[in-house]
């Protein structure tokens, strides 16, 4: 399913407070959007201060050139079109309202390079930031399947940034932690 913006009703009665405060929160959000995606394979990879880079590769169905723009954007989803959907697919995806990477985007810089089958190269995005959508992009070599890469985890947020600087081996624990769950 193309990914779209929700209705704003839709988007009023899914409406969450919880968004990405660590990075824990945004390896969750990243590998939820793997295994929705139908990945097999998930290699994560995260910098020893846990914030300058987090980057997770699937080798899931990737995403088509035609969602390119919807990317990073506020409530757009390629899981729902109506709040009614909720009945038939809640508990088929762990994801749905559209706010991780648009939440990650507004916290560091964001690129996802990612390929469908058939097409004949990958694309690397570079997401504007705050608002999403395509900043630039180029074709490069890649696999079928999408790399999404966050550098600078809370850069605009520096007391959020140093206070998780001095706690990145609790951090570090909290995301093995996951990972093994």
């Amino acid at each position: 399913m193309a990914i779209c913006a929700l209705p704003q009703s839709t988007v009023r009665l899914l409406g969450s407070s919880v968004n990405i405060t660590t990075p824990c929160d945004l390896v969750k959000e990243l590998v939820d959007n793997a295994i929705d995606a139908e990945a097999t394979s998930i290699e994560i990879s995260i910098s020893a201060d846990t914030v300058e880079k987090i980057s997770v590769h699937d080798n899931g169905h990737g995403i088509a050139v035609e969602d390119f723009d919807s990317l990073g954007r506020k409530s757009h989803t390629s899981k729902l079109r109506s709040f009614d959907e909720l009945q038939t697919k809640g508990g088929k995806t762990l994801g749905f309202r559209g706010e991780a990477l648009a939440s990650a985007n507004s916290l560091a810089s964001i690129t996802v390079t990612t390929k469908v089958s058939g097409d004949p190269v990958a694309t690397r995005i570079q997401l504007r930031p705050g608002a999403g959508g395509v900043q630039n992009k180029r074709p490069v070599s890649a696999l079928v399947g999408t790399t999404v890469e966050v550098a600078q985890l809370f850069k605009n947020i520096p007391a959020r940034r140093q206070n998780l600087l001095k706690e990145k081996n609790k951090t570090m624990l909290k995301i093995k932690e996951l990972l093994r769950a």
